[in-house]
């Protein structure tokens, strides 16, 4: 039987709301009786009283694990058990990226419905059916795609106002990338030219880069000053949901490039080193390689001043790494060897051009 790509356009279920973690428990219980709910120590400390009380009005059982580690296959196996022998009907995560990365690779596995509360607008993870997973150490080591949509997303108002601006400006610049990245060195996406999902990808990319270049520090500042605004709501509502959407249509892949691929490769042969980076600072800084190998030199310039008032790193160096010849020539190796390059001398010359914006 000829095996079909199906598309997954996002969450079944999104709620983005000022107090929505109030009414957490009506949601969850939408799907199961007893949750079994992971989070990171700081996103657990943010949420569990209001959504222990939400429980308790839904009549809702729970089970409740703090875990702040990378989402490796040793974890996955470990939180499929504990969901299992604490007879759990629904999964619950509470955090970041790796949480949500975690929790749905589990949910998949165990096929059971899974609920993300993301405490942060750093990525699309919790919008997004993949994961990427790590070693226990951090190491990356690849990508699920999942056949089945996350169930539901709750975004809370008062928990995205409270996270750590740098947080948001990583989501901000992980949403701005797919305009970039989809791009990858061509001048110009049409539907004469590309297909109506890789157009359509595009348009929307391109729209939501407007929006958070108009926007984006404006909500910097107000999470700066931990204020609940409307600007905050279409920001987050642009790096989450939005930003989920693009990936959906190029089916989570081509929807990155180069800068993504310098997140893997750092990840990968540099983890250690860049350990206290996260995923959207180091896209961002790949970004700026990016636009060169779309010569567009005036995105270049552009780009950085916006990531300067946002205190991001731009080089390499910046991300803990050495800027020898050895570093770079691993990462252009990568880059190249990427489906993103065409297997020709001109185009393993652009990247090494393109990477000399960032060291």
């Amino acid at each position: 039987m000829e095996e079909y790509v199906s598309y997954r356009f996002g969450a079944g279920r999104y709620l983005q709301e000022r107090n929505i973690l109030d009414h957490s428990g009506e949601e969850i219980a939408r799907y199961g009786k007893r949750v079994y709910v992971i989070g990171g120590p700081h996103a657990l400390s943010a949420v569990q009283k209001r959504m222990k009380n939400s429980f308790f009005n839904a009549e809702l059982d729970s089970v409740w694990e703090e875990y702040d580690g990378f989402p490796s296959y040793r974890k996955v196996e470990e939180l499929k058990q504990a969901v299992v022998l604490n007879s759990c009907d629904v999964l619950a995560g509470v955090g970041g990226g790796r949480i949500m990365d975690l929790t749905k690779a589990a949910a998949a596995e165990l096929e059971l419905p899974v609920v993300l509360v993301p405490s942060s607008a750093a990525t699309c993870a919790s919008y997004s059916p993949l994961s990427v997973m790590y070693t226990d150490e951090g190491k990356c080591v690849g990508y699920l795609h999942f056949d089945y949509e996350v169930n539901s997303v709750l975004v809370d108002e008062e928990i995205m106002a409270y996270q750590p601006p740098r947080l948001l400006a990583a989501g901000i610049m992980d949403a701005m990338a797919k305009c970039i990245e989809i791009s990858n060195g061509k001048p110009e996406i049409t539907l004469e030219t590309d297909t109506i999902e890789k157009y359509s990808a595009y348009k929307m990319a391109e729209y939501v880069y407007d929006i958070l270049e108009k926007y984006g520090k404006q909500a910097y500042r107000d999470v700066e000053k931990q204020r609940c605004t409307q600007t905050l709501h279409n920001v987050v509502f642009c790096t989450i949901a939005l930003t989920g959407i693009v990936s959906a249509l190029m089916r989570a892949k081509r929807q990155t490039a180069l800068a993504h691929r310098m997140y893997e490769t750092i990840r990968t042969c540099y983890f250690k080193e860049s350990i206290f980076f996260i995923h959207g600072e180091i896209v961002a800084t790949g970004l700026l390689a990016q636009l060169r190998f779309n010569r567009d030199a005036a995105g270049i310039d552009k780009l950085r001043a916006y990531m300067k008032e946002m205190r991001m790193p731009m080089t390499l160096d910046a991300l803990g790494l050495d800027c020898s010849p050895g570093t770079i020539q691993t990462i252009c190796e990568a880059l190249c060897s990427s489906e993103f390059v065409d297997d020709t001398k001109e185009a393993y010359a652009r990247v090494a051009e393109a990477l000399k914006e960032i060291y």
